[in-house]
């Protein structure tokens, strides 16, 4: 896919593993990101995104934090109105989203905006990756677990039924 347009390069970046976002090269605040990117980011919706330009007017500046189309030439969508995410204003949205995702989110645009001046002409500039959480499995069988559901098998009227979901908990020769 070729990431060249009328506004310049948009230069893709690693924020983690299977995280990557697009941001547009700018004079006035060195880059900007759309709400779309932004949302990716922080792992979260562009509503959210949008909801929390509307519930923190005094915090998310216009110029400062977010730009509108018409305020950059040539942008990608051409849509005057769409919101461009400044990296003072990627990093005032971190103070509100509260998620292990934003946690990293925040960590790489830190780096990016130490790093910006490193950024190389080819296009594609990769940041640390940091790994994401592992997700908590909830439906594992840990032995407090497996205990409670065994206790609770006694209730099962049904001998053969109760016997097989005994034999299903324990696995095949014995206790997990």
């Amino acid at each position: 896919m070729d990431k060249r347009n009328d506004a310049g390069t948009l230069l893709p970046m690693v924020v983690t593993e299977g995280v990557t976002v697009n941001v547009l090269p700018n004079e006035t605040h060195e880059y900007v990101m759309d709400s779309g990117q932004v949302a990716q980011g922080y792992g979260i919706t562009k509503y959210n995104i949008r909801q929390h330009l509307l519930q923190h007017p005094d915090e998310l500046v216009e110029g400062k934090h977010y730009v509108k189309g018409v305020s950059i030439p040539n942008t990608p969508t051409k849509q005057p109105n769409q919101v461009w995410w400044t990296k003072r204003g990627i990093i005032r949205l971190g103070f509100f989203i509260k998620s292990e995702r934003a946690k990293l989110f925040r960590d790489w645009a830190e780096e990016l905006i130490i790093k910006v001046d490193e950024f190389v002409a080819q296009g594609a500039v990769i940041m640390p990756q940091k790994a994401l959480p592992k997700k908590r499995n909830h439906n594992r069988l840990t032995s407090e677990r497996l205990i409670r559901l065994l206790t609770l098998t006694h209730r099962i009227d049904n001998a053969e039924l109760r016997n097989e979901i005994v034999e299903q908990l324990m696995g095949e020769g014995g206790a997990l």
